[in-house]
């Protein structure tokens, strides 16, 4: 759990090199709009450009819950929308570690988003 821990605090500092770190070679990822990646520099690029990109941006952690191998995160990601609004969006990513500790799958299932 310890790769998952350091990528949401890599994510909410956006610090792309230590998120890089947590990542399997060729990791997988699997989006909510079948936006889906795999290779850990792909994966961190898209990473990169999009939440680097996001004005006001905020992750907050909920709830982390796994048995070492699978790990489940429910959070929340929150930016400042067109018209400067705040917009959350609830999430549930599930994270699969490979033997190495490294993360080697991440899922993404959105509940909604809405404004504050």
């Amino acid at each position: 759990m310890q790769a998952v821990e350091k990528y949401l605090e890599a994510l909410r500092a956006h610090d792309w090199s230590k998120l890089r770190a947590t990542l399997a070679p060729d990791v997988e990822r699997f989006g909510p709009y079948n936006d889906d990646y795999r290779g850990r520099d792909e994966y961190a690029s898209f990473l990169e450009h999009t939440v680097g990109a996001l004005d006001g941006y905020e992750l907050l952690v909920d709830r982390v819950a796994g048995d070492g191998r699978v790990v489940l995160v429910e959070l929340s990601e929150t930016v400042d929308d067109r018209d400067g609004r705040r917009l959350r969006t609830d999430e549930a990513v599930v994270f699969d570690l490979a033997g190495d500790g490294l993360i080697s799958r991440v899922a993404v299932y959105l509940r909604a988003s809405r404004h504050l």
